[in-house]
């Protein structure tokens, strides 16, 4: 934590920023760093009214940095990395608008925004997939299809069912086969049930959110969807994956 264990007080962003830093980033002169008050007039005028913004989003991010003047050093060296880690694309390639929510949600909100955060008391499935999931369901309630929960007090990622509504999570499950039909569109998905049972649903789409072992083993039982997804085969001979952004 460089914000929250600094030896200045929170102070106003971007104040605060500034007085925590400023012996922290030696390699950016302090020249440098005064060209980014052009950015922060920027950050205060591109949610001033829609039109506004419609300027702003279509602009690119590069030629925003240059309109207001900011050094080449301090977006080679602070402001570029960021946008690369945020959003996976240099300055050339963004809206200005995006680069500049990136930047006000990891940097400028608060004097601590830029703090990387664990979660050290309990697991991630429970403090926010489990409290997701049971959210989802009770939105997806109606009058006429009540929603039950299936073990709502057992641990996370134990089943809950959403009879009749919006939404079915099958906690436990590992997906074996995703299917596509004759057109090559997706028509199916098979899993196995935490007790062993596979099962098949109907489905119009299929979201891959997998690791690199995940992807292998779904690929590699859907030979339909091996050959018509070749891409997907190059994702499951990586021995990792990190980050896909399309």
């Amino acid at each position: 934590p460089v914000f929250s264990e600094s030896a200045f007080p929170e102070l106003p962003s971007p104040l605060g920023q500034v007085l925590a830093t400023f012996q922290l980033f030696e390699r950016i002169p302090v020249g440098d760093r005064v060209t980014m008050l052009g950015l922060l007039y920027a950050m205060l005028d591109y949610t001033r009214d829609e039109k506004t913004f419609e300027a702003y989003d279509r602009m690119t991010a590069h030629e925003l940095f240059i309109r207001m003047g900011i050094s080449q050093r301090l977006v080679e060296d602070f402001i570029r990395p960021t946008l690369l880690v945020g959003l996976f694309k240099p300055p050339e390639e963004l809206s200005a608008a995006v680069a500049m929510e990136l930047l006000y949600f990891y940097a400028l909100a608060h004097q601590t925004s830029f703090d990387v955060r664990w979660i050290k008391s309990r697991s991630i499935s429970e403090l926010i997939i489990s409290p997701l999931a049971s959210d989802l369901l009770a939105r997806g309630q109606t009058e006429d299809a009540p929603i039950s929960v299936e073990g709502a007090a057992e641990p996370a990622g134990a089943a809950q069912t959403a009879a009749g509504g919006a939404l079915d999570v099958k906690g436990g499950c590992r997906v074996t086969t995703v299917e596509t039909g004759p057109s090559g569109e997706v028509s199916g998905v098979r899993y196995v049930t935490r007790g062993g049972e596979e099962e098949r649903i109907d489905v119009s789409a299929c979201v891959l959110a997998l690791g690199a072992k995940g992807m292998k083993s779904v690929v590699s039982g859907s030979p339909s969807l091996a050959r018509r997804c070749p891409e997907l085969c190059k994702a499951a001979s990586l021995s990792a994956i990190d980050v896909v952004a399309c």
